[in-house]
Order: C-alpha cells, then structure tokens, then sequence
C-alpha cells in the first residue's frame, strides 16, 4: 500500500494549479502518492485547515484577482504557524507584501520562492521533510497523538479522583506527569536495535534563560561545559536585569576537540601515535572506558569533543554570563555526564596486591580434581 502525502495548495491562478498537479502527478510513484487540496481563499483554507490532515502547504500570498495589494495568505500562514505542525512554503509575486513577522521566522519549514521557483524542487523538498516521519510523528494526527490518547484513557481517567481532590493547582504538575508517561512509552523496547540521534543529545536553542547544568558553552575560541549542580545554578531572582543563583561560582569542563592537533596539544595522543592505536584511544572515550574523559557527539556547529575531567575552571557568575550559550545537554544524558564526573571525583584505588603469587595459590580450586 503505497504512502499518501497530503499537501493543501491556496492558490487562486488556475494555471498555476495546473502546473503544481503535473509536479504532484510527476513525483508520485507506486510506493508514495501526493495529493493535493486546493483551496482558492484564505477563508476557505482555513476552514480545511480545522481537518488537521496535511503533511504541508503551498501557499499564494495574493489571492483576490485584480487587487496586487492583496496579502490574504500571510492570514492562512499564521494560521498554520499557530495552530499546526507541517511545513509551509510561500510561493508568490509579491513577496514584497510578506508579513515582517512571518519572514522573521524562515526555517527549513517556512520559507518563502518567488515563481522563478521550479515546482518539482519544491515538492522534493516536501517529501523529503515527509520522509523523515515528521509529520507522523507531530503532525496533529502521529505517534504522539495516539500515545497522549492512551495515557488519557488508561492513566489518569482511571486514577483522576487523585488530581480532583488536591487544593493546589494541579496543571503544572499533571503536566509533568503527562510527559513522564510519554517518555515511558516512546522508550519501550520494540525488538529492533535502535540508536540514538546525535540530534537527540542537545537542546538547541537553550530553553532556561539564563543558565542550566549542561549548558555548552563559549568564550574566546574555548568550549565548556557547565557541571555546577542543578541546585547552584537555579535562578532564584532577577535584580536590575541580572539574575541571582544559590552559587557565586560556577564550576566548567574544557571541551577537547575530536582533532587531531586538540589530542596532541592536551597529551591524549603524540605525533608518533599509530592508526590503529589513534582508533583505539578513540573508542574508548566514545564508548566511555576512559574515565577522565566524557564523549560528546558533534551537532550543527558543536564539534565532537572530549569533555576534559581532568582540568575544571572556576568561574564567578558574572564572568559566566559573558560566556556564549550554545546549546544544553537534553536530561537522559546529561545524568550519565554527572554520573561519570561524580564517579571520577570519588573514585578510590584498590591496594596493590602480588597478583601472580595469588593466582598460585587460587587457581587449584577451580580445578575439576579439587
């Protein structure tokens, strides 16, 4: 059963409609069917909109014939940016009349082609976002709906009688409980072996304003991560515009570059260090085995690096807020990061022992004679 790209086209210019079905005709095949609903107003687009059913948009800005002032569509791309999860292109000749707010927003999701802009291209790009199950997923009607509809039904409507009988507000908090329970799903084991995205390691842009433990860092040409404990960095007030935490310092790891000039200059590898032994050094600070250092993955302009364990700074928190945000380490990582750093700091070596004159006098219980 071939898959079905649903894509609404507000376009008032037959021809033009015309010549968007022969990209949809032309790109579709046996395994992937696009089709398209037309709707010639932005009254009319929004009310197909209240279907929630599309996996992306095409757009005209002008769409009352004989009046080039006309900017209707910036009406149906508000809509869609309020209100829905799908992308979104402006294809027009009057892109001059775009809304300052909407253009402030272009993505990968929301842009904007005068009619120079081959059809088939755009289409590509439509079902290339489609085929990365975006649109399954957050699209109103995906992985995450169906998951929201379960836990609504199997979880709270069973025990609500617990939210209902509690005197404080409660939104916030079922909030909470409502995201918990999502993670717990979207983490069962389905039999397949499935790895992680480096995507999925970092929050970018930063979410908390100011500061967060996980927070990557810049300064200088230098990269850091911030270590300071959760409880030292909450804000707990704004003064004159600059906020206070519970700490006066904030404790960061320098982040080595995965390079080879990084690794030489910091002593983790020489100029005569081998390949296989470059490779070997390599894997064992990705899969963890060398605990003086933490792996974390490249990501847009985040370079793969080596958090540092060995070489923490200090920082006043008025020098921390010079620093550049770049990005923050999502929660389920960023645990294992404080994990390995607390298990770093208070690590305890074993006394040294005669090894050999041990296995002398133990291996012989292990014999099938003994």
């Amino acid at each position: 059963m071939s898959k079905i790209v649903r894509i609404l086209i507000v376009e008032d210019n037959d021809d033009q409609y015309e010549a968007y079905e022969d990209a949809a005709d032309e790109i579709s095949n046996d395994d992937l069917k696009v089709e398209l609903e037309r709707k010639e107003s932005a009254d009319n687009a929004k009310e197909a909109l209240l279907s929630n059913d599309f996996d992306g948009a095409i757009i005209d800005l002008n769409l009352v014939s004989g009046n080039p002032q006309d900017a209707s569509g910036n009406d149906v791309l508000s809509e869609i940016i309020e209100c829905h999860r799908f992308p979104v292109y402006v294809v027009s000749g009057n892109l001059g009349n775009l809304d300052d707010g909407i253009r402030s927003k272009k993505s990968e999701f929301l842009d904007f082609y005068d009619r120079e802009k081959p059809n088939n291209e755009i289409f590509e790009k439509l079902i290339k976002i489609y085929s990365t199950g975006i649109t399954r997923i957050l699209g109103g009607r995906g992985q995450i709906e169906e998951r929201l509809g379960e836990i609504f039904w199997r979880h709270l409507a069973c025990n609500f009688d617990v939210w209902t009988s509690k005197e404080e507000e409660s939104e916030r908090t079922l909030l909470r409980y409502t995201v918990s329970h999502l993670a717990e799903y979207l983490d069962v084991p389905d039999g397949e072996q499935r790895y992680y995205h480096e995507a999925e390691f970092y929050i970018k842009p930063t979410i908390r304003e100011h500061i967060a433990t996980g927070d990557i860092v810049e300064r200088d040409g230098g990269r850091f991560i911030v270590l300071s404990p959760p409880c030292d960095v909450a804000v707990r007030s704004i003064d004159n515009n600059t906020p206070k935490i519970n700490a006066a310092r904030i404790i960061l790891a320098p982040l080595i570059k995965i390079d080879r000039e990084d690794f030489i200059k910091h002593g983790i590898i020489n100029e005569n260090t081998n390949s296989g032994s470059r490779k070997s050094i390599l894997k064992k600070i990705i899969s963890g085995q060398r605990d003086k250092y933490i792996f974390l993955p490249g990501y847009k302009e985040l370079s793969a690096a080596a958090v540092d364990l060995q070489n923490l700074h200090s920082v006043s928190f008025e020098d921390f807020l010079q620093f550049k945000r770049m990005a923050t380490v999502a929660s389920p990582f960023l645990k294992d990061i404080q994990s390995k750093f607390s298990a770093y700091f208070g690590r305890q070596g074993q006394p040294d022992m005669d090894d050999e004159k041990l296995l002398e006098k133990y291996k012989g219980l292990l014999s099938a004679e003994n």
